[in-house]
């Protein structure tokens, strides 16, 4: 008999142009069933549950697991998405508009049942489970904290766009009164648009705008590129940002009060640029949080996937 431990989750992490996969075990990643595929979000419906069936037995072939049993399957899904009932309500946003309103988690199920080699390895218990993305980086970070039980931490993906998930004693945080909807910072208004739009790639290149550095040719790579070098604009455009980041979200932040917070997504490997203004400006608002940059937001990513399905 194969214990609990032994048993296979399969993870997705689901973006609007790529998908990451991987087959998990005791909560590690089984590093040689990683891939990385295209998320063909312009597909019909059935085509792009195909997809995602193809993509599972990719990993597992990839793996070399030809018959472990199968638990569950944790999925990172874009929003907006019903994560409890597993319906996609995405709609207008140039991905995966043919899954809108569709039980996707009943979809996949059926689709999974249908592949008679597949469906004989899935345990009586497995199941199909949904989260945001940024969420489940916070459950993943969330297990490495060890400082407590009343810990309360503020997770932040900060890529594309503003990812954020609230938690308290190692649990999400989601309707209260002293977290935003859903523990979601990005619709918090400034100026004239919202969160979003300011933490956030553009918002850095924005700022660089406003500032006049050059941004010709440059992302927010090449920027961090040249402020780790020591040219003092881009240095100086990276601490500002972090400023901005504080009196941004410094409000819902300070209304729960936590004891840390943990920065990842794509812009978090320039996070020590700009980290230290960010926790200044928190401080000078009263917030004495700590500010510390994820070691890995993949791994945390896929670590959160797993402890959703457990």
């Amino acid at each position: 008999m194969i214990s609990d431990s032994g048993r296979l989750i399969l993870a997705f992490d689901v973006g609007g142009t790529q998908i990451k996969a991987a087959v998990m075990r005791g909560g590690a990643i089984i590093e040689q069933s990683m891939g990385q595929y295209e998320a063909k979000s312009y597909l019909a419906a059935d085509a792009s549950i195909a997809h995602f069936v193809a993509i599972v037995r990719d990993i597992l072939q990839r793996g070399g697991l030809d018959s472990e049993p199968i638990d569950g399957f944790g999925l990172a899904f874009p929003g907006p998405f019903d994560y409890g009932k597993g319906i996609c309500l995405i709609r207008g946003l140039g991905k995966f508009e043919s899954l809108y309103g569709l039980h996707v988690g009943k979809l996949l199920e059926e689709a999974l049942h249908a592949d008679a080699a597949l469906r004989a390895r899935l345990t009586p218990q497995f199941h199909i489970a949904f989260e945001n993305d940024a969420a489940l980086f916070g459950l993943g970070e969330a297990s490495g904290f060890n400082a407590g039980e009343d810990l309360r931490a503020v997770c932040l993906t900060v890529g594309t766009g503003l990812g954020s998930c609230f938690l308290e004693n190692g649990k999400l945080v989601k309707h209260r009164p002293d977290v935003p909807e859903n523990g979601w910072l990005y619709k918090t208004p400034y100026r004239y648009g919202i969160a979003d739009e300011y933490v956030s790639k553009i918002g850095v290149l924005r700022l660089a705008m406003d500032r006049g550095v050059d941004i010709r040719d440059r992302d927010v790579r090449q920027l961090a590129d040249a402020a780790f070098a020591g040219s003092l604009p881009e240095k100086e455009l990276f601490e500002a940002f972090g400023e901005q980041m504080a009196v941004i979200l410094g409000p819902a932040l300070r209304r729960f009060a936590p004891d840390v917070i943990v920065i990842g997504g794509q812009i978090s490997k320039s996070g020590s640029l700009f980290a230290p203004s960010f926790q200044a400006g928190l401080a000078s608002q009263g917030l004495k949080a700590q500010v510390r940059i994820s070691r890995d937001t993949f791994a945390s990513t896929f670590r959160g996937i797993y402890d959703l399905v457990q």
